[in-house]
């Protein structure tokens, strides 16, 4: 995988969180908290999503160690794989009515999110490259704390 093609995964990943996110609205859009919640985390997702295509536009030379690249695209497949499950329950209504479970797997998802981000986008590419990945992991950690209120407050 050569950093571009690290890049176009690191975007795609935040697409399906988009979308993922406008079917997790439009499922619990009886209630107004979460479906407002989960339509502002989706806009979020696409302007994550938006930065990373103009990163990836400008910095075409990066390069990356075999190490590096290595870890990003078996990390990058894994998260998109596992997106892909996401909306697969969040669509098909696989988990629970009770919107509880669904959150805690949005929630471990986003933490892994902050992960990736922060621990390999991050580290891996240029220091350019690494501030737009360590703003996208406190955004992602700002989600955990949304989500997190969310799912304390369907459980009281």
């Amino acid at each position: 995988m050569t950093p571009v093609e690290c890049l176009e995964s690191a975007a795609r990943m935040e697409t399906l969180a988009q979308s993922l996110y406008g079917v997790l609205a439009i499922r619990y859009g009886e209630r107004a908290d979460l479906r407002e919640l989960f339509n502002a985390l989706a806009v979020e997702e696409e302007q994550h999503a938006d930065r990373i295509r103009a990163l990836a536009q400008h910095r075409t030379n990066e390069d990356l160690g075999d190490a590096a690249r290595d870890r990003l695209a078996g990390t990058l497949r894994a998260m998109e794989a596992e997106l892909v499950a996401l909306m697969e329950v969040g669509a098909d209504g696989r988990s629970l009515d009770e919107p509880a479970e669904i959150l805690q797997k949005v929630i471990d998802f986003e933490s892994r999110f902050v992960s990736v981000h922060a621990e390999y986008l991050a580290q891996d590419f240029a220091p350019g490259m690494q501030g737009l990945f360590s703003a996208l992991a406190r955004q992602d950690r700002n989600h955990v704390g949304l989500l997190t209120r969310a799912l304390d407050a369907s459980e009281g």
